[in-house]
C-alpha cells in the first residue's frame, strides 16, 4: 500500500467513524429521553429508580452481545452501566421537577 491510498484509507475511516459516533450519540439521546415514561410507570408501580434485577439483565445481555461478537465484555459493561447511570440521573431530575 502506497502513502496515497493510506492516507485516503484513514480519511474514509475516520469518516465512517464520524457518522458512527453520531448514530450512537442520537441513539444515547433517544434512550435517555424515554426516562420520563420510564420514571411515570415505577410511581404507578410503586418501584425504585434502583432496578437491581433490570440491571443484572441488561449486564447479562451486554455480556452475550460482546461475546457474540468478540468485544471485551468489561468495557462494553462499563458503557452500558454509564448508560444505565445517565438514565437513573434522568429520572431522579424528573422527579425533582414533580
Amino acid at each position: 500500500m502506497r502513502k496515497s491510498e493510506a492516507l485516503q484509507l484513514l480519511q474514509e475511516s475516520r469518516a465512517k467513524i464520524d457518522l458512527i459516533d453520531e448514530k450512537i450519540l442520537n441513539l444515547i439521546s433517544k434512550r435517555t429521553s424515554l426516562a420520563r415514561k420510564i420514571i411515570k410507570a415505577k410511581i404507578v408501580l410503586g418501584m425504585d429508580i434502583l432496578d437491581p434485577e433490570r440491571e443484572k439483565q441488561i449486564e447479562e445481555k451486554t455480556r452475550k452481545i460482546a461475546r457474540e461478537n468478540k468485544i471485551d465484555e468489561g468495557k462494553l459493561i462499563k458503557i452500558m452501566r454509564i448508560l444505565t447511570e445517565l438514565n437513573k440521573m434522568e429520572q431522579e431530575q424528573i422527579l425533582r421537577r414533580k
